[in-house]
């Protein structure tokens, strides 16, 4: 009988053993698992134009000064206007760049920011001007691949957790630059910054004053 016993009890270990030792797949932070990619992307405008000038209407000058707007708020780097090669002497060509510099001063961008070029076109083909530049682009996750909700045997959280914070967050970013480095630091209030350090040094507190009209209170 006690031979028994042992045997039972020794059973009961290896058993115990080799449930302890059974690897658990672990997730990384979810802030690293689902983190927000920065990408960058070309915004681009086309202006057609005809060969004695440029007519543009409300809505077209409408558009280029939003396009104009975009790229005050998130253009990184120049502005460039590509000409056709085959229209480079047409007065609509030279037409298009002069708005564009001109509704630039009226939106305060400085016009020294446009770099112009040309690239092939073929001869008698419509080509318009392209107006163009660089952003960057916060990218949302794609959180259809969700899992099993119900796989929870290892009290891990599923791969999926906190896809949507994350996708939420990409969609609220304006400036995607502020996700690869700090806005720089402006200056300190040098007289506040003073009157703080005469308090420090005389050994009074450098708190702000508490209102006493400033108080809460708690009904039970």
């Amino acid at each position: 009988m006690k031979k028994i016993t042992h045997t039972l009890c020794a059973l009961t270990a290896v058993v115990g053993l080799s449930a302890c030792a059974t690897p658990t797949e672990t997730f990384a932070p979810s802030s690293l698992r689902n983190a927000v990619q920065v990408a960058e992307s070309i915004e681009r405008l086309e202006l057609y134009t005809r060969p004695d000038g440029l007519e543009l209407s409300a809505r077209d000058k409408l558009a280029v000064a939003q396009f104009l707007d975009g790229y005050a708020r998130s253009g990184d780097g120049p502005l460039y206007v590509n000409r056709p090669v085959n229209a480079l002497s047409g007065l609509g060509t030279q037409q298009a760049e002069s708005v564009i510099r001109g509704l630039m001063a009226q939106g305060g961008l400085n016009s020294n920011a446009v770099q112009t070029g040309q690239y092939a076109s073929r001869p008698g083909a419509p080509a318009p001007v392209v107006v163009s530049y660089r952003a960057l682009r916060a990218l949302p996750q794609d959180c259809r691949a969700m899992g099993s909700l119900t796989d929870t045997y290892s009290n891990q959280s599923r791969a999926g957790f906190g896809c949507f914070q994350s996708a939420n967050l990409a969609a609220m970013i304006t400036d995607p630059r502020q996700l690869l480095e700090p806005y720089a630091q402006g200056q300190p209030n040098a007289q506040r910054r003073q009157v703080i350090y005469d308090k420090y040094i005389q050994g009074e507190t450098t708190a702000a004053a508490i209102n006493p009209d400033q108080r809460i209170e708690i009904d039970n």
